[in-house]
């Protein structure tokens, strides 16, 4: 009798562990890219950093909830900085850390469903091009460019609410 509900139990564990069908799989991309085109159609979208990669030094995991957020024409950038600064207010600035309306934005899409995204902006401490390309599963990549700081880059997910 205990050999059979260990083997039941057994089965049973099996079944529910088994992956997706193609189909299932196929069907749960299809549904996830829809609504990384919606988030971006509507621009209103969160993007939690995952890693960052200075110019100088390696990469490194970011363990704090650090995201890049887009709300129509306005930026909200709370990101970490490591490199070089050059022309900065006394005790650092704002760093990458702040909520700008943004000047220019531009997106286009290439033939393999990766979304490319330029935001311009300007505050009162510098100037900055924020260069994100997003995949059709949420996977993003950023570079960060500004007149006063050298380049860094970040990796992350968007974050998908059905």
């Amino acid at each position: 009798m205990m050999k059979k509900c260990f083997l039941i139990l057994s089965v049973m564990a099996c079944v529910a562990c088994s992956s997706l069908t193609p189909a299932e799989r196929a069907e749960r991309a299809a549904r996830q890219a829809a609504l990384v085109e919606k988030a971006l159609a509507d621009r209103h979208y969160t993007i939690n950093i995952q890693m960052m990669y200075p110019q100088r030094g390696p990469a490194r995991n970011v363990t704090s909830n650090y995201s890049l957020e887009v709300k129509g024409d306005t930026l909200i950038s709370y990101l970490p900085y490591f490199g070089r600064a050059y022309n900065v207010p006394y005790g650092g600035g704002k760093g990458l850390n702040f909520t700008e309306r943004v000047s220019n934005y531009y997106e286009s899409k290439n033939a393999k469903g990766q979304t490319k995204i330029s935001i311009e902006l300007t505050n009162e401490e510098d100037t900055y091009l924020y260069q994100l390309s997003i995949f059709d599963n949420g996977n993003t990549a950023i570079d960060v460019r500004s007149k006063e700081r050298e380049p860094i880059s970040y990796s992350g997910e968007m974050q998908i609410e059905e």
